[in-house]
């Protein structure tokens, strides 16, 4: 280390020499064709000054710089302190390694240290990358640099902006510190926001972290972290994790989440929810897995939720196994022991489809082993019980019921003092039920129908509950928090 700082400048050629009596009698004046060799160093301009005894020099015109290591550097002037190995370059500075190129009006190169700085703005081409800054500092053995103040990188295929930069040349990977945006050239709209990360311009392999926002058309994904392939198409995002469709209006959170953007999937898990936004009211699903598929040819998008579903609804709530939700036609499909409630009643099937319209109850479709429950009073249950059966909703209120096969009913029947005066008990094959105010107002059946009127107190106990009752309500979701207990 102290050998090469006493190493001197040497002289290796000049087309004329003159000593220069004003600046004083160590100092040389060179002129024309004028080389230097300072350790592992050459260095060429048209004219200088070289002054021996504080070994430095002062170079003006065509100013080249040649590093053993393969650095080339280019400038108008040159002032080099041979005892620091240090370098200031001045206007029109062209420096590169034979892959990347760089342009400033002053440069600070250690020569020493390997190790190149700017204070005022320059530009980095790199291949299809273009860099600009205010600041930088270039690391001459790991080819990498490390950008702040208006960092920018321009590709073909996006644009990235951020506070402070870190590039490596070889690798062609760029990390990010502080708010940075990445803005897509091939899909306009589509913008990442992050605090963090880093991206690798040859694999197109990311991490964003930090406050990681995804806009694209139509879409829009919030994770604390998220990584992401560009070829591949997949991304995975971790803590906090939020997917937006903006146009129909759903939003679907949890802490864990996988994308598949070449056929179009979402997987949500761990905490999942997902909301449905109408003008005066939301549809809330949660579930341990929530998994969205969108038709590439009409880019409808279709949801599924699995394993231990749970949905609220001012009007409606539910639970059950599994379930698909068609989102442009507003049709939940459940399966899975599910289970229905709207206001009084409780509807259970083996499987149900619900048909929304306007955000309200419009119909829901029951096959087998349908069952509708609405409580009388402590002890006693109106019940519709058949094979499959077909519900129709008029402000979200059950108005008409048509059973299909085995049709069974139970209900209880008050004077106009509001008192219980006696139970209906019926039986047919396939009758049609009309609802009003929650009691039954009209009952039609069809094909060999059987019934029977007793008074309030005459019905026998084992003739209050149709088979395979059950009153479940203990189960029902009564408020959107009790979704994610």
């Amino acid at each position: 280390m102290c050998a090469q700082e006493t190493v001197k400048v040497e002289l290796m050629h000049a087309d004329r020499l003159e000593g220069d009596e004003i600046l004083g009698p160590d100092i040389r004046k060179l002129i024309g064709n004028v080389g230097f060799k300072h350790v592992d160093t050459r260095m060429f301009c048209d004219s200088a000054y070289l002054n021996s005894a504080d070994n430095s020099l002062r170079a003006f015109g065509n100013v080249r710089i040649n590093s053993e290591d393969g650095v080339r550097v280019n400038a108008k002037r040159l002032d080099y302190d041979g005892n620091e190995r240090t370098a200031k370059l001045f206007e029109d500075i062209n420096m590169t390694d034979g892959k990347m190129t760089l342009t400033t009006d002053y440069l600070v190169y250690n020569l020493q240290d390997e190790v190149a700085y700017y204070t005022n703005d320059a530009k980095i081409v790199d291949g299809q990358n273009t860099l600009t800054s205010k600041k930088g500092t270039y690391y001459t053995p790991s080819q990498s640099f490390v950008f702040s103040n208006n960092v920018k990188l321009d590709n073909p295929r996006y644009e990235l902006l951020s506070d402070t930069l870190k590039y490596n040349t070889v690798t062609e990977t760029a990390t990010f510190f502080g708010p940075s945006e990445i803005i897509s050239k091939q899909k306009v709209g589509d913008v990442v926001y992050c605090n963090e990360g880093w991206y690798n311009t040859q694999t197109e392999e990311s991490y964003f972290g930090v406050n990681t926002r995804i806009i694209t058309s139509g879409q829009e994904l919030h994770a604390d972290s998220l990584y992401y392939n560009k070829k591949t198409g997949i991304g995975r995002a971790f803590k906090n994790v939020e997917l937006k469709d903006t146009t129909e209006g759903i939003s679907v959170t949890g802490n864990w989440a996988y994308y598949d953007e070449i056929n179009q999937k979402a997987k949500v898990s761990e905490n999942a929810l997902l909301v449905q936004s109408f003008d005066n009211d939301s549809l809330y699903l949660h579930a341990d897995t929530l998994l969205s598929v969108t038709d590439s040819a009409t880019g409808v998008r279709d949801y599924y939720a699995y394993y231990s579903v749970k949905l609220f609804k001012s009007d409606m709530q539910g639970v059950c196994d599994s379930l698909a939700y068609v989102s442009s036609d507003s049709v939940i499909i459940f399966h899975g022991d599910p289970i229905l409630w709207s206001t009084t009643n409780q509807l259970t099937a083996d499987s149900m489809k619900l048909h929304l319209r306007d955000s309200k109850l419009d119909a829901l479709d029951m096959y087998g082993s349908s069952f509708i429950i609405s409580q009388e009073d402590s002890i006693r249950f109106n019940q519709i019980k058949g094979r499959t059966m077909n519900g129709f909703f008029k402000d979200s209120k059950l108005y008409k019921v048509d059973v299909d096969g085995n049709g069974q009913t139970i209900y209880y029947a008050r004077n106009s003092k509001d008192e219980l005066i006696g139970v209906n008990r019926a039986d047919c094959s396939s009758l049609t039920i009309f609802v009003k105010d929650n009691e039954v107002e009209k009952l039609l059946m069809y094909t060999q129908p059987e019934s029977t009127f007793y008074p309030i107190l005459e019905l026998p106990p084992s003739q209050l509950k149709l088979k395979d009752f059950k009153w479940l309500y203990h189960l029902k979701p009564e408020t959107v928090e009790e979704l994610l207990e």
